[in-house]
């Protein structure tokens, strides 16, 4: 038994890494995003236009 509570710890231990990899990886992604904003004077309502406009040609193409 103590072979399988210890894999059970181990297994507890790679979960919490992932879930903690997982917060770190988007938050280094909307730190990137921000930065290259930053880096090219894009402000959010251009991004946010050019996003509805990408779904509205999107969405007519029936």
């Amino acid at each position: 038994m103590k072979s399988y509570d210890a894999f059970n710890a181990e297994m507890a231990l790679i979960q919490k890494l992932m879930v903690e990899a997982k917060k770190h990886e988007s938050t280094n992604v909307l730190k990137e995003e921000k930065r290259i904003c930053k880096e090219f004077s894009i402000i959010a309502e251009m991004q946010r236009s050019s996003l509805a406009e990408g779904r509205k040609t999107k969405g007519n193409s029936k």
